[in-house]
């Protein structure tokens, strides 16, 4: 299944990076993405302009290439999510979790009954072998799972909401949770330094893998630093920023 080498390489503590879709959905980047190596792609819907039909294609694009894409739900609504499964992802990363709450919401949308209360259709039945039980629990035992940490309110709840055996990991949302912290986008600032560390150690203790996202070399190098070794690195068109404001500089000179 396609999150098995993902799953795998987090569990054994290996370097896994990734980056996000938010801005332009060019089902081209995810051939790119996995020709450079990249280990899964978030497709941002919270923030992001994509609609139904284009994350039906990005996600069915990702399935033909073997690469994990995880989508970002606008919050954990339970028509948003079971809609979005429907389209055939390999998991969710559900956005500003604080509440025991949105997880059981995503439980009941990504599991067929027993487990939770999905009908599986649409899109996705192209992501199992058969349509029987067996099927889709193949398909649930692969599902990734994992959510964003944003709020002081989410540090606190962290222990409780990473306990369960169908969270993959726990991912950080740096500017949001540096927004909450009183210290907008100064994500150096040792006050969101130390709630990002609380973050990590809560995930270790939890057993799970800690995300966080970077838009550098230097913040990639600064967390691997301090135990992070899952990383979400920049966004397609913050890295044509980069490169294209990189070469007239030089070439100017």
């Amino acid at each position: 299944m396609v999150n098995a080498s993902l799953k795998q390489k987090l569990a054994r503590g290996e370097l896994v990076v990734g980056t996000l879709m938010t801005f332009d959905f060019w089902a081209g980047y995810l051939e790119i993405y996995k020709q450079v190596g990249m280990d899964f792609v978030f497709l941002d819907m919270e923030h992001g302009a994509a609609d139904l039909a284009k994350a039906e294609e990005l996600c069915r694009t990702a399935r033909l290439l073997d690469l994990p894409l995880i989508l970002r739900p606008e919050d954990s609504v339970y028509h948003l999510l079971r809609r979005y499964a429907d389209m055939g992802p390999s998991g969710f990363m559900i956005p500003w979790t604080e509440r025991e709450e949105q997880l059981e919401t995503v439980k009941s949308a990504i599991f067929v009954p027993p487990r939770g209360r999905r009908g599986p259709g649409g899109p996705s039945v192209m992501r199992t072998r058969s349509l029987d039980l067996r099927g889709w629990q193949e398909v649930e035992d692969d599902f990734f799972v994992c959510f964003q940490v944003e709020t002081p309110r989410g540090i606190e709840a962290l222990p409780g909401l990473a306990a369960r055996d169908w969270i993959d990991a726990v991912m950080l949302g740096p500017y949001d949770l540096s927004l909450n912290l009183g210290h907008c986008g100064e994500w150096d600032h040792p006050v969101v330094v130390d709630a990002i560390l609380r973050v990590l150690k809560g995930a270790e203790a939890a057993g799970k893998p800690c995300g966080m996202v970077v838009g550098t070399l230097e913040q990639g190098r600064f967390w691997i630093d301090r135990g992070f070794h899952f990383l979400s690195f920049g966004e397609a068109t913050g890295m044509v920023r980069a490169q294209a404001s990189a070469f007239l500089s030089a070439v100017r000179e």
